[in-house]
């Protein structure tokens, strides 16, 4: 094995261990003590937790078992290789820290949102490194196999909102089910803010006749680089230059104030960008 190998192998293993805290937190301090339910096989072990007194990780290794097993399968063993070492580590510090971490009370509401914000925050640095926790992930990705007009994200909505209903019934109360939801869409939404947060930004456009001018000062004063694209107006049929800069989305605002300093007749415009990778940004998606 090489050493660059080595290393990725322990850079892994470094964040799942900080992931799989996180997720700990979440789930021992936050939903589990307030039968909340967030999702997947989160979810199913919670309310398992809750009949058998048994504890979560060991409830969701016991689930994705037959997961894994048809995972083996139908997803390749690469994948399923690094999902089991992932969920052998989210499952020891997920028990070790059950005694150990407090467990909060006080608020429902508090609870699902910072239950799901850590939950998400630990499963988006595992997705970061490539990695999953298996559960309804591998699920999701089988019936993709038989279903693939239908979105992934919509078959795994379908799967928790099943769930979520399940522990309704189980804990008889539809708070139960409303809190659920709110943990959910927190999770995903710090899993979005970890695996694009790092990467995202602004695409600015600007069509000026002074565009050298422009593209000078941008690069001066933002210390961004810029690309010229050429064009054509529609109207005139004129050759026109389009300037094109990547930039954080916080600097959008300067990049107008230049752009109409010189040329208050330009025309700007911007995209929001989920991946800017390269000189300036980050450098991979690692």
């Amino acid at each position: 094995m090489t050493k660059e190998k080595t290393l990725d192998i322990a850079k892994d293993i470094g964040i799942d261990i900080i992931g799989s805290l996180f997720y700990a937190v979440g789930v021992n301090v936050f939903t589990t003590p307030n039968d909340i339910a967030p999702g997947g096989v989160t979810g199913i072990a919670t309310v398992l937790h809750s009949m058998t007194g048994l504890q979560v990780g060991t409830l969701s290794f016991l689930l994705n078992i037959p997961l894994l097993i048809l995972g083996f399968i139908v997803l390749g063993k690469r994948t399923m290789l690094n999902t089991f070492r992932t969920l052998v580590i989210l499952t020891v510090i997920t028990d070790a820290t059950y005694f150990v971490l407090p467990q909060y009370t006080n608020n429902m509401l508090l609870s699902a949102i910072f239950g799901g914000v850590t939950i998400g925050i630990g499963l988006g640095l595992i997705f970061l490194r490539g990695s999953t926790t298996g559960g309804t992930d591998i699920l999701g990705r089988m019936l993709l196999k038989k279903m693939p007009h239908v979105p992934l994200g919509k078959i795994l909505l379908i799967i928790d909102i099943l769930i979520i209903a399940g522990a309704g019934i189980y804990y008889k109360t539809l708070e139960a089910v409303l809190f659920a939801f709110v943990s959910v869409y927190a999770t995903d939404h710090s899993i979005d803010a970890v695996l694009d947060g790092s990467t995202e930004g602004r695409v600015a456009y600007a069509i000026s006749d002074r565009y050298e001018e422009i593209g000078n000062r941008v690069m001066d004063e933002l210390e961004r680089g810029i690309t010229y694209i050429n064009g054509e107006g529609g109207y005139q049929n004129a050759p026109k230059k389009i300037i094109m800069c990547a930039m954080p989305s916080r600097q959008f605002a300067n990049f107008k104030k230049i752009v109409f300093e010189i040329d208050p007749k330009a025309f700007v415009m911007s995209i929001p960008s989920k991946h800017i990778i390269g000189e300036g940004f980050k450098q991979t998606f690692e």
